[in-house]
């Protein structure tokens, strides 16, 4: 058996070869070649720092009085660059820093990150036009959005209580709903993330994507707002049908993996009944969707489209659409606080209304109360029945769910036909309807 200092002491020295490797050809691809070191300087770097951290009883002073010998000959080096009026970037100061830390890191901490660690650098060296983009893309607001949600999820959340408050109106009003105040933002949290991820995919990740990806992205951010600029895109840009039918049936398939992601986080062995049958009406709509396409790709003689071309169809003017015009806008950021708070109003208004409406008509009630938010956004009320204290069996709460994506489906082929071209809306409410069909079916055979 090797003693235990060979592993970390080897995995330090390959670390701090990949890294040195990596440097010298980020500096080779910016045309850099008057820098210090070569790769050798920082496996010396990687090995002085183990060394230094290994001698007994002194080892973590004796590391911290290495770093200072080398900030020195560090700080020559950059104020010599910064002389001869070369780049003034602390690339090169930074990760030779790092690489003298790696010894430590290895002989304390998993050797699994030691890699991360190693690759992490290695992915942000190598990705200064991809950061560039992405960072001159990102507007002022989004940066502050996004701390706003850092606040409500690791701020306020924690301070919410888990239980009902007691006494006072406010108290009273809390008493009377089926779900407890942490409950309410935990829920606003969870959702808000989910359609956030879908958000930033659409806005930053793929600025310039045909309509199949709109559908796919856009599912995950929102599947009603999704079929309803499909469809006008269709009618805007004539030629296109069997493509806009088609990414209108991702975003139904993407949907049902939505509303199962949801099942997950809330009830987990609820989603191990009701999962089968949410993914077979997912790749049902998806296999559906892909047919539609292939089937249009079939006949090979290019055909002239009278008002826009596949490019402006790719370009993300038109593929976004501002707030406050004739479309829904899927560039809206679910994570403004206005958002956040008109989805915590929603949750607790459906909780409330699901509550009374099981007092006062029991099961059916609940199925026709299921068929009606349908027409709006159907996450409040998935969420409220997963997660209120209603008092309602497994086979209801399933039927619930399963009702409303139905009613939703059949919002989304009115959608369709109301902004879309006849052929896309028949094409794709072909589709839709009979997943809403089965859907009912479904939740009928769980009575």
């Amino acid at each position: 058996m090797l003693p235990p200092q060979v592993a970390p002491f080897l995995l330090t020295l390959a670390i701090s070869t990949l890294i040195g490797i990596g440097l010298r050809d980020y500096y080779e691809s910016e045309k850099k070649f008057d820098t210090f070191g070569t790769v050798r300087t920082f496996v010396f770097f990687g090995m002085l720092g183990f060394m230094l951290y290994q001698i007994p009883g002194v080892g973590q002073v004796a590391f911290l009085l290495g770093m200072a010998a080398i900030v020195p000959f560090l700080l020559v080096y950059y104020s010599n660059k910064v002389r001869q009026k070369k780049s003034p970037g602390l690339i090169g100061v930074l990760i030779a820093l790092m690489t003298y830390t790696t010894g430590p890191v290895a002989l304390n901490q998993p050797h699994w990150f030691l890699v991360l660690f190693g690759v992490s650098i290695l992915f942000v060296l190598h990705s200064k036009g991809k950061i560039r983009v992405f960072t001159d893309r990102l507007e002022t607001g989004e940066v502050v959005t996004a701390c706003k949600f850092l606040a409500i999820a690791g701020v306020v959340l924690p301070l919410i209580p888990s239980t009902p408050l007691g006494g006072g109106l406010v108290g009273q009003i809390f008493d009377s709903l089926p779900v407890t105040p942490r409950q309410i933002w935990m829920a606003v949290v969870i959702t808000t993330t989910i359609s956030y991820l879908g958000y930033v995919l659409q806005t930053y990740l793929f600025p310039r994507k045909g309509l199949l990806l709109t559908g796919l992205i856009g599912g995950v951010y929102s599947s009603t707002v999704a079929v309803l600029v499909l469809a006008k895109k269709s009618k805007r840009s004539p030629g296109h049908d069997e493509e806009a039918a088609a990414a209108i049936l991702l975003a139904v398939s993407m949907m049902y993996l939505r509303l199962l992601v949801l099942v997950a986080i809330f009830r987990f062995r609820l989603a191990l009944q009701v999962g089968p049958a949410l993914m077979v009406l997912a790749m049902l709509a998806a296999a559906y969707g892909i047919w539609i396409r292939r089937k249009s790709l079939e006949p090979l003689v290019p055909q002239e489209v009278p008002v826009s071309t596949p490019e402006a169809l790719l370009d993300p003017a038109t593929d976004f659409v501002p707030s406050g015009t004739e479309e829904p806008a899927l560039r809206k950021n679910p994570l403004e606080i206005n958002s956040a708070l008109f989805f915590a109003f929603m949750f607790v208004a459906v909780s409330l209304a699901t509550k009374y409406v099981l007092i006062l008509y029991q099961g059916m009630g609940l199925r026709m109360l299921s068929f009606v938010v349908g027409c709006s956004d159907i996450t409040p009320f998935v969420v409220s029945v997963l997660q209120g204290n209603l008092g309602i069996g497994t086979a209801q709460v399933l039927q619930a769910i399963v009702i409303a994506s139905a009613s939703n489906n059949m919002l989304k082929v009115a959608y369709t036909y109301m902004f879309g071209t006849r052929r896309t809306a028949n094409l794709a409410a072909m589709g839709m309807v009979t997943l809403a069909v089965l859907s009912v079916l479904y939740a009928i055979t769980l009575i």
